[in-house]
């Protein structure tokens, strides 16, 4: 079973709700060939994903979204998802996508990565990107918020 919490850090409503959430995780890890893993995705804002950059991969940035696996090799997966909704809306102009897109998109990005893709080089960011796109595609009829 696939298990995907969603909270903020403030308290505050998540940018999207567990009904669009869910779906987009689920997608990837099973098409990955996953069927056990807890996944909690956390909006969460910019300075706080500043600190966790600095704390755990030593750059002092701003970013959108992190992932971090929390489990053991040969253990279902279990991680941890964070994600600035300030970024998401930056990145939505910058790109001229819709905002609640944007985050859904993170929502993959951040999936993928706890599933071992990483995007350190442009290839491997081209990749991401086309399974962003794919798993967006593929679960576009879930409702926007």
């Amino acid at each position: 079973m696939i298990t995907a919490l969603v909270n903020t850090q403030d308290g505050e409503p998540p940018a999207l709700s567990a009904e669009v959430i869910i779906p987009l995780v689920v997608a990837a890890f099973k098409d990955h060939g996953t069927d056990a893993a807890v996944v909690r995705v956390v909006f969460t804002d910019d300075e706080h994903l500043r600190r966790l950059k600095q704390q755990f991969f030593g750059e002092d940035s701003y970013t959108d979204v992190i992932a971090f696996n929390l489990n053991e090799p040969d253990e279902p997966i279990e991680g941890e998802i964070y994600i600035s909704p300030e970024r998401a809306l930056e990145n939505s102009r910058r790109y001229q996508e819709p905002y609640l897109k944007e985050l859904r998109r993170l929502v993959v990005h951040g999936s993928l990565h706890l599933l071992g893709y990483d995007d350190a080089s442009s290839e491997d960011q081209a990749r991401m990107h086309t399974l962003e796109d794919h798993y967006l595609d593929a679960v576009s009829d879930v409702p926007e918020s």
